[in-house]
């Protein structure tokens, strides 16, 4: 009969959990930690943790799906049958990982990796999709559809670094010593403590950061500074690895999205088909090239498909009709 493992000393275990144990250290905890002893202390340990997240917060630290039908009514009646589409919720760094030393009861090197400070996991959000992170220091990240990002199962002790392609809007808690990275192609973001929205899809020859709350650096592929303050709006082009920094009312509109709201502004028809594709995840073909010298504004909290394309061929003499499950435009 195996020998009953002994709890191992509270500081070890804070250690642990905080990645700040020995490899040796860590073998002790996650054994231990699959002990029904250990799977009470893990449990209880989650339960004081989502306690004392802030205000607003700890309903979001929820492992289930959570339905949002407005947001993914992911197209009309004409094309297919509506589907709704749910959102889920991630817990992300620390949590991940308890959650998943508490489902392993074997494989002893398995439940020590997940310490290692190299571990990164990656997440794909498709089109037609939208997800909300929490990370381990109470930090938030809504994800945008059509969107990637990279976290480690725990941060650094030097900073807190993700990777993002696409679309995301952050809620970074304040930490001075740590700075929250957040790295993309050809250029990063540095920030202590702030809200900000950034679009830097891979196909786009720009990466746009809308600035609420706080203050942000970015650093180009040249390492330049670029600094923003709130109600500033930068747009980086990576091509020629520039700058530009206006200062903008309506900052708040780059992020609607994470509240169910689309809303353009001055956008020409092409911009306007690319984001719904990545919205609904629905094809569309411009057939008439005249439709494209249209611009759009509008804002619309019914984000179902078909009243969408109502406004749009208000605003302008086009039209849209499904054929083969893809919305071709014409003019009327």
């Amino acid at each position: 009969m195996n020998e009953r493992l002994h709890r191992p000393a509270e500081e070890t275990i804070g250690k642990a959990l905080n990645g700040l144990a020995s490899q040796e250290e860590a073998a002790q905890v996650a054994a231990w930690l699959a002990t029904p002893e250990g799977q009470l202390c893990l449990s209880q340990r989650m339960e004081n943790d989502l306690a004392q997240l802030p205000d607003g917060c700890a309903a979001l630290a929820v492992d289930h799906d959570i339905p949002s039908e407005p947001m993914y009514n992911r197209i009309t009646r004409r094309i297919r049958a509506k589907q709704v589409r749910r959102i889920s919720f991630r817990a992300a760094a620390v949590l991940l990982p308890l959650l998943l030393i508490g489902g392993i009861a074997a494989r002893l090197n398995s439940r020590v990796s997940l310490f290692a400070a190299d571990r990164y996991e990656e997440v794909y959000i498709p089109k037609g999709e939208r997800v909300q992170f929490m990370f381990q220091d109470g930090s938030k990240a809504y994800i945008n559809a059509d969107s990637r990002i990279r976290y480690p199962r725990r941060f650094g002790l030097g900073n807190r670094k993700i990777f993002l392609e696409g679309e995301a809007y952050f809620v970074v808690a304040p930490n001075p010593q740590r700075p929250f990275i957040v790295e993309m192609e050809k250029t990063s973001i540095r920030v202590l403590g702030t809200s900000f929205n950034v679009a830097a899809y891979p196909e786009e020859a720009c990466i746009y950061v809308s600035l609420d709350e706080g203050r942000i650096s970015m650093a180009s592929a040249a390492k330049k500074n670029s600094y923003l303050h709130p109600g500033q709006k930068l747009i980086y082009n990576k091509h020629t690895d520039s700058c530009t920094i206006i200062s903008a009312a309506d900052t708040k509109s780059a992020s609607l999205w994470k509240n169910d709201v689309i809303t353009f502004k001055n956008a020409s028809l092409q911009e306007v088909v690319k984001a719904l594709n990545r919205w609904y995840n629905v094809p569309f073909a411009v057939e008439d090239p005249r439709a494209n010298a249209y611009s759009y504004t509008f804002t619309s909290e019914n984000t179902l498909l078909e009243k969408v394309l109502l406004d749009l061929e208000k605003i302008a003499p086009v039209r849209f009709t499904a054929q083969n499950d893809t919305l071709r435009v014409s003019i009327k």
